[in-house]
């Protein structure tokens, strides 16, 4: 029986891309339904981290992984997981909003239609849901038959958000989902975030402190020691300790800003 305080493990993960090494020895265990950012330097691997709890890594030609990721206590690395499922079951969020070239409700309904779910009063209640959730209903619900595109950047954001949302995952993973907005936007994000993490396990990637300070209830610290040394968790804890009383002296120097 997996432990239910953690719906995601990582242990002795290390990943080549080709001959360069990425990530050594990475350990760790995600809260669940709690916010954990991982923060750290340009190319200390926080993305290739994340993209590990979906295996969006098997896309990349010559990746190679050791070690153990688990998801409610199976390796999803293990021979016949179902990737298809596991994506389902681990959602994305990417950096830049990337709708659909569909209308609103056509980009939230295209998931469950994949799913097989046709029936249009079941599409109709998901859509809704979806959009609710996002906090994106009041804005939009009057526009279902629009295209996407037409959404502001930070709505086009939260409706990647209710995309996700709609094929009914267990973990949610955002690779510096905040990157792309303004300041507004980004309020309406982390304040989402916020309500979301009631129901989902949230992992963030962000280079902003301020944000992982504010909306994340954990933090992981990663670096790279040396310029194409691997990356590694140097510290991982409850937020609020690692930005006041860091045990590392080099998470101190990075969140203060004397490096990285």
């Amino acid at each position: 029986m997996y432990n239910l305080d953690y719906r995601l493990e990582v242990e002795g993960l290390t990943l080549h891309y080709g001959n360069f090494k990425a990530l050594e020895n990475i350990s760790v265990k995600v809260p669940n339904e709690r916010i954990t950012a991982f923060i750290g330097p340009s190319g200390c691997g926080k993305s290739t981290l994340l993209r590990c709890f979906n295996r969006m890594n098997d896309l990349i030609d010559d990746c190679k992984l050791e070690g153990s990721v688990f998801l409610d206590g199976e390796d999803i690395n293990g021979s016949g997981y179902d990737v298809t499922a596991l994506r389902r079951n681990v959602g994305m969020v990417f950096q830049k909003p990337n709708p659909f070239p569909k209308t609103i409700y056509d980009n939230i309904a295209y998931g469950p239609r994949l799913n097989g779910k046709k029936d249009k009063l079941t599409l109709d209640g998901i859509v809704e849901e979806s959009l609710r959730k996002a906090a994106l209903w009041k804005e939009v619900k009057n526009k279902l038959r629009e295209p996407a595109m037409r959404l502001s950047g930070g709505q086009q954001q939260r409706l990647c958000i209710a995309r996700v949302l709609a094929v009914e995952p267990e973990v949610i993973l955002m690779d510096e989902p905040c990157s792309a907005l303004d300041p507004v936007a980004t309020q309406r994000i982390e304040d989402l975030l916020a309500e979301l993490k009631k129901y989902y396990t949230i992992i963030i990637v962000t280079h902003n402190m301020q944000q992982a300070a504010r909306a994340s209830d954990y933090t992981a610290f990663l670096m790279i020691e040396d310029e194409g040394e691997p990356g590694c968790i140097v510290e991982f804890g409850e937020t609020e300790r690692i930005f006041t009383n860091p045990e590392d002296e080099r998470t101190e120097k990075y969140i203060t800003g004397r490096f990285g």
